[in-house]
């Protein structure tokens, strides 16, 4: 065992505790390890965050002193005067000043029930206490200075035991039932909702009756009980004198031990009532034990063989004895799945690669919560474990850092921060986090859910950074203990504070404070909590962590799987509710229901998904019982739009393909790729889903048949084919043995899968970038025996082999875009993957095709673009995939196109950044003047200017606008540009704002002088010749100052041979046919300028001309009779371009001879077309694009104008239209009612019902895209027109897709296609084409049927510009018939 490890041992929690008691006395900071808390309040955050429960705890005896317990069934009564939410299962129980009322309810709240009232004759308090509690029992206390009165109720216990001052009177007060007094027992029949009570006095003790009242001195004895009875065939009686055996047995104390057995995985739970006997001879209480527990009773246990009664919770079984035991297995968890996607079929390394670099420069956001925070920190760290596996260490470094640098911040307070850190409140004994979110704070909500993030944080950081936990562990301890210590002497957090033994599963809120009780939403996040133990516990060789973690883990899940999910079909039914459930799991357990509604929405789509988020190694459980989980999935496909791709908030769709995975991985995969544009839910990594689904495609099922002794292990199943995974975290090599009699040896803080091959590569690249049609040489160096062969891939396609050492390959005629390139080592069949190497194809270049000027104005969305597609990570970076806005939309950046503002910026995250090419006119000081909105009432930023990686700004910060709408200016100074083209990187410390237009200003000279460098004009090299000479000579330094030279090569066919490459003029040699890009960096020993020139060889002395298709992107589809708008991306270093060609296929669709070269390409057929471009140059060097495969798909179309409302009232009516093109269906609404101001509209889909915001198109025209559908299906869908006042909503409208029901305004379908209008929607100019008739007339109308216009003159090119924007109707008189066309004018 490694001594950096952590290993908490008894003496040595004794000693801290000691220490932070001490601390606690003297210190507001107290210090642990290299992390510290505060023990004062640090006060409130600008927007008046951060709080701490109020009050003091109400507790009384022996409940003083010791640690507050919260986030229990009855801590309503440690913070509220009195309880009305009590529920100890079977009995229902609510506190008031006179003493204790005493009911049943089978579901729901306690209301005003109150059949028996179980109080002292003259008690009169003003609040109940708290006086005593053990592991699942409560002493409640009445004490108003002359009467005192005790009550002890415990779950499952159909007995309440009572005790009372020596003096005092009990009465009891029946308001319900029929009573009888027989000796010391007071029976009452049917008091509540049919069921009997009964009071047992001590022997000879007598009960006296006044009206409803009856009292007893209970014959000098100061106790007494009261009982629940089942319901039963036996006679009352019989039932009466059968539960006075265990009237007189009074629990003194509960406990709960566990122990785990790592040779057969068994966790065996016993539960023991420590008892005092008042009278009689039997010893043993009658215990009732819930679902999980009597479904799981060890070998060895008492049996409950008594009465049952019947719950929200299922079932209540009651046994004879003082305890009894539980046996679960654990059946594994993982770190992350093994990295075994390349036996996926269609999965590949580079795109993995590709999206891992989406977010390894991640911020994290300074404005968060605890909770938010852990979401963040895990999608992050699910992503860099991936990138472990695949080699890219720099990845993962970069996201290792982003966790480490704000985990520590939030474990180190420092004196006046009021946020990232941790206070210690002593009143409320516990430990909260600021920011807090969900009352994580205030009520003690949800510890466990937000500090099992930052526990998987640690465990995360001790991996990759051995000894961390030397450091920071304890904070980590300290969170563990206020979640769930597990010490029961803990003088400073409650025992299992979150986690309720007895009920088996945690409670979220941490007062109790709804009517229906306790209440736990989220399992997944609290089953993440309990493996987030595994993990620390095994990685700091902590076996009481771990043994925690493994005894929550499953205990929790034997409760998720009884409760929350009915695995066994026998809870739902029978329990007390008041209704037939609807679905196979439930959302919300309450102390005394269940539902399937969400803290947030009713939408089922949340309940479900939040049972299931966040998925990852820790949630291999949802595996476990795969006939539950298909049948689960099949009910969440036929309730929600998972399987039509619905744009829905509330549908997780990362997490839905996730937990299908478990059962039918290649059917989510097939939903994956079928929706590459959907919207990722917060938390959620697009690298992590895509890793997961193609890992369980080549893994299969778990088999939770098979266990191991270790407990970060697991087995998977697929078609006989077995797969045995488990990882180590120690530093010495292991051999893990499954129950099936495997053995696996695992080597040292690695995994290790029974697949593992000893062969492994590392791919690397002479460049890693290139000219278009140019080349890499690819070198793969490798380690391990029994090589075969080595086969390299660009992307999924294989682009060579080698079979021998050195295993090398050229690759030539690269495409323009970004390459991800690797190798597969192969022994036989078994492979394993390299690292990914990228290769970027193209230039960044400026978006209007030449340099900002500066001084001048930059509009924010203007950023540059790449020529080989997407600019993600070359001109931009932006963390999510999705384009909120509706400017170059095929981009990443949110951007957006504002009135009066142009392309702006906003969504902004920290560690985004957007680059611009500009051309500076003179080195100096820049003041800058931009225009900002922030909508969050702190305000947004900072943000801060780049060039070459050097800081040029001052952090920018702005204050509120109130809104997200409303623009200002801010005004800044002291930027400091040099002269000439360079790129200036705009980067986002912390968003919270949208950015305009950025207008620079000279201000004055630098304090400095920098140096200039030219690199000179492009060098021609005509073959054979091999050698050139560079210029550098025109470098200089304005102050004359001496210069050095530094000449790099950044990509060509081959390595250039520099005679000198720290020379103004070197030779260079080595050279052949292609492009070679070289770069100069010219310093006068304190500053730093750089160049760049290429060096063109070829045989003829020309280069041909690079080009690329920007629009449409592959896989468009249009509809039919559109315009597709084809554009190009060119680039010709030693010349000009004087043609471009359009092909569908061998074709020609069209040529263009001048910018910018592109084409509208009218009347595509219908069906798939692979379009190219051909561009010739001044001396017929030819270049062609990519293939770029599109589909023209016919449009069927049905529309209806009705004023018909399900809800409120219509005054015109609106107009539905339902268009098919492909498989998609897009549903537009119209409201034609034009007195409504401030109008909103939602689609609303019958069945499942479900309601999700449209698109404003123009006016008052809304749209929704449904994608995913099939031909002749029918769906259904009205929409809901909000608006100032009121609402009205639509009729539904059934519609069977790929139908068209005609169309009023179109009467001549043939003379329909034959004329186009183009573009639409329209600036200020419409242009029209007839294939075949003369049109002699335009009209245009309004929606609503006004003529606006009229021409009959030049009709191929009508003027709209003085319409408004909106919607029109373009009716068209030719020679055959009229049409009417729509029209949607901006």
């Amino acid at each position: 065992m490694n001594s950096n490890k952590l290993k908490m041992n008894q003496s040595k929690i004794l000693f801290i505790l000691f220490i932070l008691f001490s601390q606690f006395l003297f210190s507001q900071t107290v210090s642990v390890g290299n992390g510290s808390f505060t023990n004062n309040f640090p006060g409130t955050d600008s927007a008046g965050r951060n709080g701490y429960p109020s009050g003091t705890p109400q507790l009384s005896g022996n409940a003083i002193g010791k640690p507050v317990p919260t986030n229990d069934w009855w801590s309503k009564l440690i913070k509220e005067n009195h309880a009305d939410n009590l529920f100890n299962y079977p009995m229902t129980l609510k506190t008031t000043n006179e003493g204790l009322i005493v009911t049943h309810i089978p579901w729901g709240v306690i209301g005003d029930s109150s059949p028996i009232e179980v109080g002292l004759a003259g008690l009169n308090v003003t609040k109940t206490t708290v006086s005593d509690y053990s592991d699942w029992t409560v002493t409640m206390n009445w004490d108003d200075g002359s009467h005192n009165l005790d009550a002890t109720s415990g779950i499952g216990m159909p007995f309440l035991y009572f005790s009372k001052g020596s003096s005092d009177v009990v009465e009891i007060k029946v308001n319900s039932g029929t009573t009888t007094i027989s000796n010391e027992v007071l029976i009452i029949e049917n008091a509540s909702n049919t069921k009997d009570f009964v009071f047992y006095a001590p022997a000879g003790s007598t009960w006296s009756q006044n009206g409803a009242i009856f009292t007893s001195s209970l014959n000098g004895k100061n106790y007494w009980s009261m009982a629940m009875l089942p319901e039963s065939s036996s006679t009352l009686t019989t039932l009466v004198d059968e539960y006075k055996q265990y009237a007189y047995v009074f629990p003194t104390n509960t406990l709960t031990s566990w122990a785990y057995n790592e040779t057969n995985s068994k966790v065996t739970t016993t539960f023991s009532v420590i008892t005092e006997v008042k009278e009689g001879t039997n010893t043993n209480m009658l215990l009732g034990l819930l679902p999980h527990q009597w479904n799981n009773l060890t070998s060895v246990s008492t049996s409950p063989n008594e009465y049952s009664y019947y719950l929200a919770r299922g079932k209540l079984k009651t046994l004879k004895g003082n305890s009894f035991s539980v046996e679960n297995t654990f059946k594994g968890i993982l770190p992350t799945l093994p990295y075994l996607a390349n036996y996926s079929e269609g999965f590949s390394p580079s795109e993995l690669d590709q999206k891992i670099s989406q977010i390894e420069n991640d911020g994290l956001a300074t404005w968060t919560d605890s909770y938010n925070e852990g979401q963040v920190m895990n999608r992050l760290i699910q992503t860099a474990r991936i990138a472990d596996q695949t080699g890219d260490y720099e990845a993962r470094d970069n996201m290792i850092a982003t966790i480490k640098e704000r985990l520590e911040d939030w474990l180190k307070a420092e004196s006046g921060e009021v946020a990232f850190l941790f206070y210690y409140n002593n009143d409320w004994s516990t430990m909260i986090g600021y920011p807090a979110g969900h009352g994580q704070d205030n009520n003690i909500n949800d510890h466990h859910f937000h500090w099992g993030y930052f526990i998987h944080a640690a465990s995360f950081m001790e991996q990759f950074e051995p000894g961390w936990s030397d450091d920071w562990g304890e904070m980590i301890n300290l969170l563990i203990r206020d979640a769930a210590s597990y010490d029961r002497n803990d003088q400073d957090f409650p025992f299992l504070r979150n986690f309720s033994p007895y009920a088996g599963h945690s409670w979220a809120n941490g007062f109790a404070t709804f009517p229906q009780g306790n209440d736990q939403e989220s399992t997944s996040e609290s089953m993440q909590f309990a493996s987030s133990l595994i993990h620390w516990g095994s990685i700091t060789e902590n076996d009481e962590i771990r043994d925690l973690g493994i005894y929550i883990y499953t205990t929790e899940q034997t409760a998720v799987e009884e409760y929350w999910f009915d695995t066994n079909n026998q809870n739902f039914a029978a329990s007390t509710a008041p209704f037939s459930q609807e679905y196979s799991l439930i959302s919300r357990v309450w102390g005394n229901s269940f539902d399937n509604g969400t803290f947030w929405t009713s939408d089922i789509a949340a309940s479900y998904g939040i049972e299931l988020y966040p998925i990852h190694g820790g949630s291999l459980y949802l595996g476990h019982n795969q006939d539950y989980a298909s049948s689960l999935w099949n009910e969440m496909s036929a309730n929600t739009g998972i399987l039509t791709n619905e744009e829905n908030p509330n549908l997780w769709h990362d997490t839905y393909w996730k937990y299908l995975s478990l059962t039918d991985a290649q059917s989510a995969i097939d939903l994956y790729n079928s929706n590459p544009n959907r919207s990722i839910k917060f938390g959620i990594s697009d690298a992590q889903t895509y890793h997961w689904l193609h890992s369980m495609n080549a893994l299969g099922n778990i088999d939770a048949s098979i266990t191991a002794d270790n407990p970060i292990s697991a087995a998977f199943t697929n078609n006989g084919e077995y797969t045995y995974v488990s990882h180590n975290y120690s530093d010495v090599a292991i051999t893990v043995t499954f129950s099936d009699g495997f053995t696996l040896d695992v080597p040292a803080n690695q995994m290790a899968t029974s697949r593992d091959i000893n062969a492994t590569g590392v791919l690397s690249s002479n460049f890693n970038q290139a000219f278009p049609g140019g080349s890499v040489n690819l070198s793969l160096e490798v380690e391990g025996t029994g090589i075969t062969n080595v086969e390299f891939f660009d992307g999924t396609t294989s682009i060579g082999q080698d079979t021998s050492a050195p295993y090398e390959i050229e690759v030539a005629d690269l495409t323009l875009g970004v390459h991800g390139m690797y190798a597969k080592v192969y022994i036989n069949q078994e492979f394993n993957v390299s690292n990914i190497v990228t290769i970027q194809v193209g230039e960044q270049v400026p978006y209007t095709g030449i340099p900002f000027a500066i001084p001048g104005t930059i509009e924010a969305g203007f950023y540059d673009k790449f020529e080989g597609g997407v600019g993600q990570n070359i001109s931009y970076l932006d963390m999510s995939q999705i384009n909120e806005g509706d400017f170059r939309e095929t981009e990443y950046i949110d951007a957006a196109l504002v009135t009066n503002e142009g392309a702006t910026v906003g969504w902004n995250s920290s560690g985004e950044w957007l680059e611009y090419t500009i051309n500076v006119e003179t080195a100096g000081t820049y003041d800058l003047s931009f225009r900002y909105a922030s909508g969050n009432t702190s305000g947004g930023g900072p943000f801060h200017f780049e060039i070459d990686g050097n800081t040029i700004s001052p952090s920018i910060e702005v204050s509120t606008t109130n809104d997200w709408d409303t623009w200002s200016t801010k005004n800044v100074t002291d930027i400091e540009l040099t002269e000439g083209e360079q790129i200036l990187r705009l980067f986002i410390d912390n968003g919270e704002l949208n950015i305009g237009k950025m207008t620079f200003s000279y201000s004055g000279p630098l304090p400095y002088t920098p140096p200039i460098a030219n690199a000179g004009t492009n060098v021609t090299v005509i073959i054979p010749d091999t050698t050139a000479t560079l210029n550098g000579t025109l470098s200089n330094d304005p102050e004359g100052e001496s210069l050095t030279y530094n000449w790099e090569q950044v990509y060509g066919p081959s390595i250039i041979s520099f005679s000198d490459n720290l020379i103004a003029s070197p030779e260079i040699s080595n050279l052949l046919d292609g492009v070679y890009k070289i770069k100069l960096t010219v310093s006068n020993g304190s500053y730093t300028d750089t160049d760049e020139v290429f060096v063109i060889v070829s045989e003829t002395g020309n280069l041909a001309p690079s080009i690329s298709i920007t629009s449409p992107n592959e896989g468009d589809s249009f509809e039919d009779g559109s315009a597709i708008d084809i554009t190009t991306s060119l680039t010709d270093l030693d010349g000009s371009i004087t043609l471009v060609e359009f092909f569908d296929g061998t074709e020609l669709i069209g040529g263009v001879t001048s910018e910018p070269f592109s084409l509208l390409w009218e009347n595509a057929a219908i069906g798939e077309h692979q379009i190219t471009a051909v561009a010739t140059d001044d001396a017929s060097g030819q270049g062609t694009s990519q293939i770029v495969t599109i589909t023209v798909d016919e449009l069927y179309s049905c529309s209806e104008v009705s004023n018909e409302a399900q809800q409120g009232s219509f005054s015109t009516g609106y107009e539905a239209v339902f268009e098919t093109v492909g498989s998609n269906v897009t549903v537009s609404f119209t409201l034609l009612d034009t007195d409504r101001n401030g109008v909103v509209a939602y689609l609303w889909q019958e069945s499942p019902f479900t309601e999700f915001e449209m698109e404003q198109v123009s006016g008052l025209t809304f749209s929704k895209t449904i994608n995913g559908l099939s031909p002749g299906e029918t769906i259904s869908y009205a929409c809901k027109f909000a608006f100032a006042g009121g609402l009205a909503v639509t009729k539904y409208f059934s519609y069977e897709v790929g139908s068209s029901c005609g169309s009023l305004s179109i009467s001549d379908e043939p003379l329909e296609n034959s004329i186009l209008i183009y573009p639409n929607p329209v600036g200020n100019q419409l242009f029209i084409k007839s294939q075949s008739e003369t049109i002699t007339k335009v009209q245009i109308y309004t929606i609503l049927g006004r003529l606006v216009k009229t021409t009959t003159i030049n009709l191929e090119k009508v003027s709209v510009e003085e319409l408004s924007s909106g919607l029109y109707m373009v009716q068209i008189t030719t020679s055959k018939g009229v049409i009417s066309k729509k029209l949607t004018k901006q």
